[in-house]
């Protein structure tokens, strides 16, 4: 029989496969229109440069932002999750939005935040800030900065136009980043040890 524990990490390997999934299908959808798009004799030749530009390069941005935004959505799930059911130690939620209100918790679980995949996670969320509150525009942004240093020193993140954009490789390594760590704190949460702080 299934315990709660190996229930939970079934529904991480689910839910980050369907964004997983989700984004594979559209991004084929989208490759398709392209070559449908060549080959149709009604468009003008300007009209089929706009439309093979909007399907090859505006849409998959617009598609790895969604699915970014939504790997975050899952991960916010999954901590909440753990939070509420593995919690050993009682850590309150910390103030603040997102991912920053598990800080305390993770630090518990964890025992330190030099873990490379909460760091990862941790730029990640200023980029989904970004996203999420300013449309991606750096100029726009109280953390302008900082989002030009992580562009700048990253190789999953760019600034083109004003604007941050995710690359492909970035959406695969948040993913992993997530699946990892929400398996190590699954895991390092339901250990003995796990309660050794609180005695």
């Amino acid at each position: 029989m299934i315990d709660k524990h190996q229930m939970f990490d079934i529904i991480l390997k689910q839910n980050i496969s369907c964004i997983d999934r989700f984004h594979n299908h559209v991004d084929t959808a989208l490759k398709d229109r392209i070559k449908e798009i060549e080959v149709n004799n009604e468009l003008e030749k300007a009209d089929k440069a706009f439309w093979k530009r909007e399907y090859e390069v505006n849409y998959p941005e617009k598609l790895r932002e969604s699915s970014f935004l939504l790997m975050f959505g899952h991960l916010e799930e999954m901590l909440y999750l753990l939070f509420r059911s593995n919690n050993p130690n009682s850590i309150p939620l910390d103030r603040g939005n997102g991912f920053s209100k598990f800080k305390s918790y993770i630090k518990n679980i964890l025992g330190n935040l030099d873990n490379a995949d909460y760091c990862h996670i941790v730029e990640a969320q200023k980029i989904r800030n970004s996203f999420l509150h300013i449309a991606g525009r750096v100029s726009l942004s109280r953390d302008a900065d900082k989002l030009k240093k992580i562009a700048k020193k990253s190789k999953y993140y760019l600034i083109e136009n004003d604007r941050v954009k995710v690359k492909y490789d970035g959406l695969i390594a948040l993913q992993k980043a997530i699946s990892r760590i929400a398996r190590t704190l699954l895991n390092k949460s339901i250990q003995p040890t796990a309660n050794a702080s609180a005695d």
